[in-house]
């Protein structure tokens, strides 16, 4: 098979991918009243600190009202808190809360020894190489990335 050829299929491995983790990350969520979504912001707001609904919106190319239903589950589940942003007055910047950082600590624990499994699989060669692979790829087409705050609909 040629580079392009082998390229291509790579990218049609990408989509059952995506939702296979999704729906394992669904799976191990279930029962603790956290969605997927709610589980992404999360991780934003755990690895970028204090941040308004826009801005994790912009991280994760959601639009903001999207974000704004996550943030508000959470919110409603003691999981973030909400703080005052002093660059804007309407736009609060939110934080996880200790119920959130602990709650976003096991969760994250479950998902690493599922990860730890796969990852017997590979070589740290393999690993690395895939994501120069992917980080080439998003680059490349960076271009047709949506404004997160104006997303447009796939034809």
């Amino acid at each position: 098979m040629n580079k392009t050829t082998e390229l291509y299929e790579i990218v049609r491995l990408i989509r059952p991918v995506h939702r296979r983790l999704a729906r394992a990350v669904e799976a191990k969520l279930a029962g603790s009243g956290t969605t997927v979504g709610m589980r992404a912001v999360m991780e934003v707001l755990e690895e970028g600190g204090p941040m308004s609904v826009p801005d994790v919106g912009r991280v994760l190319f959601l639009a903001r009202q999207q974000v704004q239903l996550l943030v508000n589950g959470l919110e409603e589940q003691g999981m973030v808190e909400r703080l005052p942003n002093p660059a804007h007055k309407r736009s609060s910047l939110f934080v996880l809360s200790d119920r959130g950082q602990s709650a976003f600590g096991e969760i994250r624990a479950r998902e690493n020894d599922e990860m730890d499994a796969v990852c017997e699989m590979f070589s740290n060669d393999d690993l690395q190489s895939t994501q120069r692979v992917l980080c080439a790829m998003l680059d490349h087409f960076a271009e047709f990335e949506d404004d997160p705050d104006r997303p447009k609909a796939l034809e």
